[in-house]
Order: structure tokens, then C-alpha cells, then sequence
């Protein structure tokens, strides 16, 4: 039965403010959806058109095809038609940047900035296009760097040079110092970009820069190492604190590492108290990383905690059990800071072979590890061009040097997209031992646990000769 206030309203029949209210939502939508077809706003004024009738009619193009590809949706058929999907998308979104770029690059030719007060045409785009700093910073470098790198702008423009290297490029060019030199390696930097991961890529490029950048004010990390600083602060608004910190090469590298392995191990301590919990609970102990107790910030910032307090509780000078720090070098590189240790003088190397890193890729500064693989208790580990190890340098408290080796050439896990560290891989026999594989660095290489496994769905790995690496799906064809 209706009660006596329902009965009431519907003798009184509808409610004339919602209906006033539901036809002001009716006219609104109306109204979008002429503006949209139109080309006008909300307010019933066009959106104002390029001036030049070429560009605008390939802008209005470019509008229609991209309203075609929505409404065809952007639905894969599969997870191989998913890879074409983003190459393409990925292809077109570089094109579209390098036209931004472009944009920018005529902005400051023509000084248009200057028409509407804005102190440069980085502020002006900041404003107009809504965006960040970062974002206007690296647009606006990317420009300049266009200017000036004509193979660059053309593989952007076509598509085949990715946005992150042109940023990454643009950073570079910003030093005037090595700007020059840029410019006539424009071939070697396009090639690299179109094979290596955007990291990898970052790493080369700028790796490049300080060694080209000769005549910089003051050797970077001698620099850093003075300006080394840590603090601990306290909130007085809620009693938390604040820590934070800045260290030069080796310092810095060698803190990562005894760090990540505490993280390892809060990691490892969450996993087993889940597997426990599982299987009191009448499981089988299968867990997946939702039935962890902590996140992964509150495991970094235990392990933080758990270093502080094993430091005051340790003996002095005591050495966690089995940590050793391994430098990687080029035979190249570590015989020329070895000539410049002994005449005396700065080292010069070539920045084709150069190489100076931890397990995972973190570069170091040649003379400060120089001196530290020759005289401390890391372990030094030089490879020729080939990629072969012809030196590892004695370590304490450390056994595994067929670990070490195979991992002197590689930085993170060998499956591709994955960027986990080096030093958290398994070692994995390329061919089977089971099938004969043989146990040396030639048949070796790092694989995280999780593509560890997926070796045994079917999935094959080789090395090319050239040092790259193969990877074969089930049904023969290659993962990209």
C-alpha cells in the first residue's frame, strides 16, 4: 500500500522544478552537442581557426580521423594485435609531438611571445596548453635541440625517433659545451634511440655528455661529493619526520644496494607470514601481493628503520655478511684511468666503449672507483668489446664468480619490457643443462623468477652474435 504522502503526490502529479530542472539538462546536452558539431563552444562562439588554410584543412583532418578511430573504438583483437596497436598509436603520438615541437620552434623564430607579454615562449605554451614545467621545459628544449639537429627533427617527424629520446636529447643539447659534437653525431644518437630502452637510452646519451663536457667549472662528482648532506627533520604539525639526503657516485650506489636488500628481505619476511597465515587458514599457501601485510612504501621505509638499527647495534666496523659491491668497467675505460692514475693527469675516455657501473646500470665516477676497486673490498670486473670478462678483481666474503660473470654485460632482466635489476635476477641457463647447456657466461644470463618461468610455457631465448638477444614465442614467432 502507498502511504498518504505518495498518495498525495501523485494526486498533485509531477514536480514542476524538477521538471523545470530535467528540461535545463535536455537544452544543455542539446547545446554541447551542436557546439560540437559545429565547431563552437558551450557559449555558441566558434573556436577560432588557423590562419594558414593549409594548416587548418590538415588539422580539421587530422580531427576526423581521430573521430573515426574513436568511434571504431580502440579494441584489439588479441595480445599480438595489442602490439600493433601500440606501435601505430605510439608512431602517430610522435608525430603529433614533433608537430608541437615544430610549433614552438616558430614561436621563438617569430618572437609571437612577445605579443601577449609572456617572457618567453616556453611561459607562453606553460599557459596556453596548460601544462606543467617539466612538460613546457622539455618541449621547449626539444625545440631548440631541433634547431640545431636536422636528423633529429626528421626522424621525430616521421615518426621513428621516440618522444622521450628527443627530450632526453634536448637535456643534452641544453649544455652548450657539448652542443657541437651533438650535432655531428646525430646518426649514432637516432640509431641507438631506435633499439634501446628509454632508460638505456638516457643513460647513454647523458654518460656521453660528461665525458664529452671536458671543460666543465668543477668535475661533477668531486662537486657532489662536497655538497654530500642528510637530514632528519621533525613535523611539529602532526610529529612525523622528513628524511632526505644527496651523495655523490659510489657513496650513493653502494647505499642502493645494501638498501634494496633490505627491502628484499621485508619483502621475503611478508611473504612467508602470508604463506603461513594461508595455510592455518586451510590453504594450499598460494598468495598473490594483495595478501601482503605492508605496501611497498612501508617496506622501504622498514628497511630504512631496520639499517639504523643494525648500525647501532653492530660491532665497529662490521660488514653485512656476503655484501660485495661489483664495478663494472670496459678493458678500455679502466686502462685509461689506470695511464692517468700514473702519469698523473685527468683520464680520457672514448665514449663509444666507455664504461664505468654497478650490477644494475647505476654509473660511477672513474676516478673516485678507480681508486676504490684497487684499494677497498669491492670487487673490480673488466670486459673486453666482445662482452667478455677478462678480469674479476679479488673480493672478501663473496663465492659466485660464474654469477658475476654472467652478469657483467646486463643490467636488468633479458626479457623484453622488463626492466628488473640485475642483482634480483636468477641466472638462467640459456640452453637447458638438461639438455647439455653448458655452465659458463656465454650460455647465461639474468632472468627475474617471474620470465624465469615463462621459459617453461614454451618461450625460447638466444643471443644474436652481435650481443643482442632472441626472444622466440611458442608458435616461432618473435617477441619484439
Amino acid at each position: 500500500m502507498r502511504s498518504a504522502a505518495e498518495s498525495d503526490s501523485a494526486q498533485k502529479g509531477p514536480d514542476p522544478l524538477e521538471e523545470l530542472r530535467a528540461r535545463i539538462r535536455r537544452d544543455e546536452i542539446a547545446a554541447l552537442d551542436a557546439a560540437l558539431a559545429s565547431g563552437t563552444d558551450g557559449d555558441g562562439v566558434r573556436e577560432p581557426e588557423v590562419g594558414d588554410p593549409a594548416g587548418a584543412s590538415a588539422l580539421e583532418h587530422a580531427e576526423a580521423a581521430l573521430d573515426e578511430l574513436f568511434a571504431a573504438g580502440v579494441r584489439p583483437d588479441d595480445a599480438r594485435d595489442a602490439v600493433v596497436w601500440i606501435d601505430r598509436l605510439e608512431h602517430l603520438g610522435r608525430r603529433i609531438d614533433a608537430a608541437k615541437s615544430a610549433l614552438v620552434g616558430e614561436i621563438t623564430r617569430s618572437r609571437f611571445h612577445l605579443t601577449d607579454g609572456h617572457g618567453s615562449p616556453r611561459i607562453m605554451v606553460r599557459h596556453v596548453a596548460k601544462l606543467s614545467e617539466a612538460e613546457s621545459l622539455n618541449r621547449t628544449r626539444a625545440a631548440e635541440a631541433c634547431a640545431d639537429l636536422p636528423k633529429v627533427e626528421a626522424a621525430w617527424q616521421a615518426g621513428t625517433l621516440p618522444t622521450s629520446a628527443a627530450n632526453t636529447l634536448g637535456r643534452v643539447h641544453a649544455n652548450q659545451r657539448v652542443a657541437p659534437a651533438l650535432e655531428a653525431r646525430q646518426d649514432e644518437f637516432i640509431a641507438d634511440a631506435t633499439t634501446m630502452s628509454s632508460k638505456s637510452f638516457a643513460s647513454k646519451a647523458h654518460r656521453w655528455e660528461r665525458l664529452i663536457d671536458e671543460d666543465g667549472p668543477e668535475p661533477a662528482n668531486e662537486r657532489n661529493h662536497n655538497n654530500r648532506d642528510t637530514r632528519l627533520r621533525p613535523n611539529p604539525g602532526d610529529l612525523s619526520w622528513d628524511l632526505t639526503g644527496f651523495f655523490a657516485s659510489a657513496q650513493g650506489a653502494q647505499m642502493r644496494e645494501i638498501f634494496d636488500r633490505f627491502v628484499d628481505a621485508e619483502f621475503e619476511a611478508d611473504c612467508a607470514a602470508a604463506k603461513a597465515a594461508a595455510i592455518a587458514a586451510g590453504g594450499t599457501g598460494e598468495i598473490t601481493k594483495a595478501d601482503l601485510d605492508r605496501t611497498d612504501a612501508q617496506r622501504r621505509a622498514d628497511a630504512l628503520f631496520r639499517i639504523f638499527q643494525n648500525a647501532a647495534t653492530a660491532p665497529d666496523g662490521a660488514i653485512p655478511p656476503g655484501f660485495v659491491h661489483n664495478i663494472h668497467w670496459s678493458a678500455t675505460a679502466y686502462e685509461a684511468m689506470l695511464h692517468a692514475i700514473d702519469e698523473n693527469r685527468p683520464p680520457v675516455f672514448d665514449p663509444d666503449t666507455f664504461m664505468c657501473r654497478t650490477d644494475d646500470g647505476h654509473d660511477l665516477d672513474p676516478t673516485e672507483t678507480a681508486a676504490t676497486s684497487l684499494f677497498s673490498t669491492f670487487r673490480r670486473i673488466v670486459v673486453d668489446a666482445a662482452g667478455v670478462v677478462i678480469d674479476l678483481g679479488r673480493a672478501r666474503r663473496f663465492t659466485g664468480s660464474a654469477r658475476t660473470a654472467a652478469t657483467a654485460t646486463h643490467t636488468h632482466c633479458i626479457w623484453p619490457g622488463c626492466h628488473a635489476p640485475a642483482s634480483r635476477c636468477d641466472i638462467d641457463h640459456l640452453t637447458e643443462h638438461s639438455r647439455n647447456g653448458p655452465t659458463n657466461p656465454a650460455n647465461a644470463a639474468p632472468l627475474c623468477g617471474r620470465h624465469n618461468r615463462w621459459k617453461q610455457k614454451g618461450f625460447s631465448i638466444r643471443r644474436n652474435p652481435d650481443g643482442t638477444w632472441q626472444t622466440t614465442r611458442p608458435d616461432g614467432s618473435q617477441l619484439e
